[in-house]
């Protein structure tokens, strides 16, 4: 049995160690965010064999390479987006001002769920509306209006979305500013559009 110092100083070298690796976290700069942001897309593109193209597929066959692994249009601000289905085309298309009703799932990188409004955990699908400037305000970031925009009722796609353009992140990084690092995670979302008003 551990005397009490002995717990006690464990207890304290354990706190120690993460007050340490908290304050190594603190010191990175925007910069160093987005040189990370970028391996850990590198490293997700790699490990899925994914192919990104600069000209975005016309039809539902070219999101689909020789192999049958996924295609990914790269927009200039860095959303990565794979359309699995578009979506009923004689619908309303998705514009400013429209009311959007969506299902997604949304993980990090690595895997894991930060958020899930999937059919099989939610009984009515998120609405919001497309608005012309999104901002980290917003619930729905820049990036993932983009993907749904995208979309028609019934669609269905991926997006990995870079922070700058996400559900928000901290823009004084610079230098010796701090902030915290679950700000600037990419995120991959996938999305079902199931209507739209």
């Amino acid at each position: 049995m551990l005397s009490n110092v002995r717990i006690k100083l464990m207890a304290m070298g354990a706190l120690a160690a993460c007050l340490l690796l908290s304050a190594c976290n603190k010191d990175k700069t925007y910069a160093d965010y987005l040189d990370d942001e970028k391996s850990a897309i590198s490293s997700y593109l790699k490990n899925n064999q994914v192919e990104v193209v600069s000209s975005r597929p016309d039809s539902a066959g070219e999101w689909l390479n020789a192999s049958g692994k996924p295609v990914y249009y790269k927009f200039s601000d860095g959303l990565y987006y794979h359309q699995i289905d578009k979506g009923d085309t004689t619908t309303l298309a998705p514009k400013t001002g429209c009311t959007v009703y969506i299902r997604y799932i949304g993980k990090t990188l690595s895997g894991t769920t930060l958020f899930d409004c999937s059919s099989a955990v939610a009984s009515n699908p998120q609405n919001f509306k497309l608005i012309s400037s999104p901002s980290s305000d917003n619930t729905f970031g820049e990036g993932f209006q983009k993907a749904v925009r995208c979309l028609y009722a019934g669609g269905h796609c991926i997006a990995i979305i870079p922070f700058k353009i996400g559900n928000g992140y901290n823009n004084t990084v610079s230098g010796s500013t701090v902030s915290d690092a679950g700000d600037y995670t990419p995120m991959r979302y996938e999305i079902w559009v199931t209507r739209i008003e």
